[in-house]
């Protein structure tokens, strides 16, 4: 049987251990106030007589206040492929995805590509993280579901 002081030691050492694995898998402040996304929504703009519409991930379909990590596979990841590939597709050094709904690393290295394009040519306060959250979902164009362009959410 281990003495008493070993087994508070122990205990102590356990307790670090839990605390870590809970920042490892927890969310961020900013994802912890958002849900994650679990599918995907449609956004409906108006420009003078004409609507558009693009689909957009979102949670239960119609909360777009939320977010995607490496692991995510649903329909909202193939939306956010889609309009990677859309907005960026003929810059230089950018990777075409396989719009496959599944969050992986090439789709991780796509956002941090255009993160780091948005950063250095829109705003240098963009945060190059890899993840979609609201930031991203306002940056993005989101390709038009009634034409060959695009719709920026807050159009």
């Amino acid at each position: 049987m281990f003495k008493s002081g070993a087994r508070r030691g122990l205990a102590a050492v356990v307790m670090v251990l839990a605390a870590a694995t809970v920042q490892l898998v927890a969310p961020s402040a900013a994802q912890a106030a958002n849900p994650q996304c679990d599918g995907a929504g449609v956004i409906i703009r108006t420009y003078g007589s004409d609507s558009y519409s693009a689909w957009i991930p979102a949670y239960r379909s119609s909360n777009f206040n939320c977010w995607l990590l490496r692991g995510s596979h649903n329909s909202g990841v193939g939306h956010l492929q889609r309009a990677l590939n859309h907005d960026f597709g003929d810059e230089p050094g950018y990777v075409m995805l396989n719009p496959d709904n599944d969050f992986g690393p090439k789709t991780e290295a796509a956002l941090r590509f255009a993160q780091t394009f948005w950063r250095t040519h829109v705003d240098p306060n963009v945060k190059v993280d890899g993840g979609y959250g609201t930031q991203t979902r306002n940056l993005l164009c989101w390709p038009s579901m009634n034409s060959s362009g695009c719709i920026g959410y807050l159009d």
